[in-house]
């Protein structure tokens, strides 16, 4: 499609269609004259809150927008408990729909930025503007890896290591990011036949929200109900816990565990 300058530019809107309009336009050729986008090739996904559309940056490689739909009615009343519990959001007042959507984009890229320098296995957040935000392209070619519910658990080479791929990210997110994912699930988890990826952290909470443990726990729950693994869940959440109170250095050893006391997290 090339790059998008003008608002008179009706190409725009084929491309975009029903996530775009004059604000989210505006917003995306602000991304592009900051130099954090070049060109904007088309949408690969949509779900309930968001359109995900292909770009390229200025170095030729590929990036994606994840376009929040500006007035998502649907996604309104259930977001408001993952942002005022959260400390960082304490004395905000919301006072739209299209501010809600804004703040939570902003949430997000910062809940993925958060992560990425901690350390988890997450696509590498470019920037973000009103309610577009710009991360790291995963899949081959132009091709968008498919999620790791579409790959399925009997498809998977390995399993096991796969799995503990997760598991060494979940960790890292709770101990090294100090957050909580919120809504992990195969759903969430991009699977490129290599290494799973964890995205869509606008559920993560920071540690210190009244629910934290509940939504840690429905985590490792979910996790551990996709692999199949006999892994008590109740152990694991306490395990978590427990190495998160710990307040020494941590190290990550040469298999991307996370070390905490000079353990890791499955060692007796």
């Amino acid at each position: 499609m090339g790059r998008f300058r003008s608002e008179k530019d009706s190409d725009y809107y084929k491309v975009l269609d029903d996530a775009i309009n004059s604000y989210t336009w505006a917003a995306v050729v602000k991304l592009q004259e900051r130099k954090v986008i070049d060109e904007v090739l088309g949408p690969i996904g949509q779900g309930k809150e968001a359109k995900i559309v292909l770009a390229k940056r200025h170095d030729g490689s590929y990036a994606v927008l994840k376009i929040f739909y500006p007035v998502p009615v649907r996604f309104t009343k259930s977001r408001y408990g993952y942002i005022f519990g959260d400390p960082r959001f304490r004395n905000l007042k919301i006072s739209d729909q299209l501010h809600l959507v804004e703040i939570w984009c902003r949430k997000e890229y910062g809940n993925l930025s958060r992560a990425y320098e901690a350390g988890v296995q997450v696509p590498r957040p470019y920037g973000f503007y009103r309610n577009v935000m710009v991360m790291q392209f995963i899949g081959v070619g132009n091709m968008p890896a498919p999620r790791l519910e579409e790959v399925g658990l009997n498809n998977l080479d390995d399993p096991q290591a796969v799995f503990y791929e997760i598991l060494k990210n979940l960790e890292k997110t709770y101990i090294a990011a100090g957050l909580v994912h919120g809504d992990l699930s195969p759903f969430n988890v991009l699977y490129d036949g290599e290494k799973p990826w964890i995205i869509d952290w606008g559920s993560a909470v920071r540690r210190g929200h009244p629910k934290e443990h509940e939504y840690l726990r429905r985590d490792v729950e979910r996790v551990l109900r996709f692999f199949k693994n006999p892994l008590d869940p109740h152990y694991l959440f306490k395990r978590l816990v427990e190495r998160g109170a710990y307040r020494g250095p941590l190290d990550v050893d040469q298999e991307g565990w996370l070390l905490v006391g000079g353990k890791r997290l499955l060692d007796d």
